[in-house]
């Protein structure tokens, strides 16, 4: 009978398993599963791992528009213009130091 209740009161943006789940950890810990979720969101907007990522969306818009208007057709292989930086020499193939 418990199991249906819970079901009843599922949040909406859940699953019922997902639901389940929260409540038990929240009756893990001792709290109400609304309680809970609120004190798991506040900690997140503090988490610099998410704020990085809420800005990252838009860096990724900003970088696409200026990528979109660079200029079409610069040869790739102008990379190979540049010298090696690390360039070796026989004796190093020869002794095994070659990656």
């Amino acid at each position: 009978m418990e199991h249906n209740e819970a079901a009843q009161d599922v949040p909406a943006g859940f699953t019922a398993d997902e639901y389940a789940r929260i409540v038990e950890a929240a009756r893990l810990v001792g709290k109400d599963p609304h309680a809970f979720m609120r004190d798991a969101a506040l900690e997140a907007t503090e988490d610099p791992f998410l704020k990085a990522l809420k800005h990252a969306g838009d860096t990724v818009a900003r970088l696409t528009s200026t990528f979109g208007t660079a200029e079409v057709g610069t040869p790739a292989a102008d990379t190979a213009r540049w010298p090696d930086a690390a360039p070796m020499s026989s004796r190093d193939l020869e002794h095994g130091r070659a990656a």
